[in-house]
């Protein structure tokens, strides 16, 4: 019987493997690899069509994995250059998408095919077993002795750095002493041993990881910066309180605010409106335009090896008697990773106590070499950033629903919202319950009502306040224009903005719902809420009586709103919600 795979023409599968949408079968698979065959194009250039095809390959359902990865190794076996050397790299990444039974061939073949006579494909090997996460301590030193075997085989420079790759990946202490001796010795290898090196170092010191002790204290005020969503800065110096002497209008740029922290370091964590934390460093040193990445890798390092910096670490790590691990983060974006490797060595050479690690690390040090965010004499912004430690402010959110509100969105919600014991608060579209608890954090209310039309939003609503043990708090399913609970005298919602809404758009369903709220709330009656298109809002609040008392324009992560807050007139013409309800698609 004739195979289907020859049914598809070879141009029709070419055209078809540029689409990043198209799933091909795994019948499909000669095919392709027909197609990581190709040569060059019209215009003398690398055929895109090759890199389509090998990224087709990997798109091809899990489930066929193992017969994939066969296909793969018998056409490697006959295959000439520079198909060869393509498949040798496309096993290396099937090899690590798979279970170590589904990719063990993978695995032995590229072991086998380190002392090829291709030299992409020896090369090719050499760094997928670098990648590779070996399933046993027998595996590992199983591919660490072909490396250092093929080292001492090998004249070429090309090669080494390869093996250097790998080596640095699982090697141990007879690679580590490989690797020093050629960065000591061998001047062309020498920067790709260091960094070999380096990264052996920092996985032999995983195996006690430090961690962030959030009571300890610096013992004097030290400047800190609180990073939340542009637009909140005023609420999260509300929350901080004049202790904190917080102050909006850092080199950081929108979105941060600056204050002093003389308490351990759990305070500042715990403030329920900011994303994060970190501790902005004072530049070493006026510092000319840098040059080159020389340049600023020196200045970059001289700042958080300094003085204060290496105060910042040690007081708040608990290193296990290890080094302090950190990576580097760019604040302009990129991964940056010549940039970050020559940092990295830099670090290495000007202190024990700090090693580089991009995967486990309890601190990240956030460069911005950048833009407008320099201050005023050019020097470049860095900023200590703890990670090594579990948040626990909002652990009670056991699960969510489609576009939940933000944690910090409904915290700051919450904090604007009215705070008296003897209040009635109501979240019309509860979703996942988030500001009804952050509103029950703050203390004492009367009560708290919830609304959703989605059954699935009220269960998981009902899950999240029982998990914080909230009290008088009870959950509906129900439509927010017709709901008509009692007494009410705060509103306070992130209303749905997307698929959430229904028939309609999201506006026409905020302006009928904010005659209703105007209807439901009594005179000083306060509706706290965020909003897609403020100014059309603005006008129906307007007129159903509830002007605006306060406004934050806020990054919604992706497009800009608008936080109301309104206070109900004493006296008012209001509009009625009219037309059809909203359900949930």
């Amino acid at each position: 019987m004739t195979s289907r795979t020859h049914e598809i023409p070879l141009v029709s599968l070419a055209e078809r493997v540029g689409d990043p949408g198209y799933t091909p079968k795994v019948r499909d698979l000669p095919k392709l690899l027909e197609l990581m065959a190709l040569d060059r194009d019209d215009c003398g250039k690398r055929d895109e069509r090759v890199s389509n095809a090998e990224r087709a390959v990997l798109r091809i359902e899990k489930q066929y994995l193992g017969r994939v990865i066969e296909g793969v190794l018998g056409a490697a076996k006959e295959a000439k250059r520079p198909l060869r050397g393509r498949l040798g790299r496309l096993v290396g990444r099937l090899a690590i998408i798979g279970t170590p039974e589904e990719t063990m061939p993978a695995r032995r073949w590229l072991m086998s095919a380190v002392t090829d006579a291709d030299p992409k494909l020896r090369r090719a090997a050499m760094r997928a077993l670098g990648n590779l996460t070996p399933v046993s301590t027998q595996e590992r030193e199983a591919i660490e002795r072909v490396l250092l075997s093929f080292w001492d085989q090998t004249n070429s420079d090309d090669d080494r750095r390869a093996m250097a790759y790998a080596l640095g990946k699982i090697g141990s202490l007879e690679a580590r002493a490989k690797l020093a001796t050629v960065a000591a010795h061998d001047s062309s290898l020498g920067r790709t041993s260091r960094m070999a090196t380096l990264m052996i170092d920092r996985t032999r010191d995983r195996e006690t990881l430090g961690k962030i002790v959030l009571s300890r204290s610096f013992g004097r005020p030290i400047p800190v910066r609180f990073h939340t969503r542009g637009g909140l800065e005023a609420i999260v110096v509300e929350e901080l309180g004049k202790a904190w002497r917080p102050h909006i209008g850092s080199p950081a740029g929108r979105g941060t605010v600056e204050a002093w922290l003389d308490a351990p370091l759990a305070r500042a964590t715990a403030i329920r409106t900011a994303l994060y934390v970190g501790f902005p460093l004072p530049p070493v040193q006026p510092v000319p335009k840098a040059q080159n990445d020389g340049d600023l890798a020196e200045l970059i390092v001289r700042a958080m090896t300094g003085e204060q910096a290496m105060a910042i670490f040690r007081t708040f790590t608990d290193t296990g008697g290890k080094k302090i691990r950190f990576r580097f983060a760019w604040a302009g974006g990129g991964h940056r990773r010549a940039l970050t490797w020559r940092c990295a060595a830099l670090v290495a050479k000007a202190t024990t106590e700090l090693v580089s690690d991009p995967t486990q690390s309890t601190w990240e040090v956030v460069v911005n070499d950048r833009g407008d965010r320099h201050d005023h004499d050019g020097h470049v912004a860095i900023e200590l950033v703890p990670q090594g430690f579990d948040d626990p402010r909002f652990a009670y959110r056991k699960r969510d629903v489609p576009a939940s509100s933000h944690r910090i969105l409904a915290a700051a919600l919450a904090r604007l919202a009215p705070q008296g014991a003897n209040d009635i608060l109501w979240d019309p579209f509860v979703g996942a319950g988030t500001e009804l608890v952050e509103r029950a954090m703050l203390g004492p209310y009367s009560a708290l009502v919830g609304t959703d039309i989605d059954a699935r939003a009220v269960h998981i609503a009902r899950a999240n306040l029982a998990s914080e043990n909230v009290q008088n708090a009870t959950i509906h399913q129900a439509d927010c224009l017709t709901f008509t609970p009692q007494g009410v005298t705060g509103i306070l919602t992130n209303p749905p903005m997307g698929r959430r809404v229904g028939r309609g758009t999201h506006s026409e369903l905020l302006e009928r719902f904010v005659s209703h709220a105007a209807h439901m709330l009594g005179t000083g009656g306060t509706l706290v809420w965020i909003v897609p298109e403020p100014e059309r809002i603005r006008a129906r609040a307007e007129q159903a009586g509830l002007p605006v008392e306060r406004e934050f324009a806020i990054d919604m992560g992706g497009f800009p709103a608008t936080l109301f807050v309104h206070r109900k007139r004493a006296t008012a013409c209001v509009v009625r919600a009219a037309g059809p309800t909203y359900k949930a698609l």
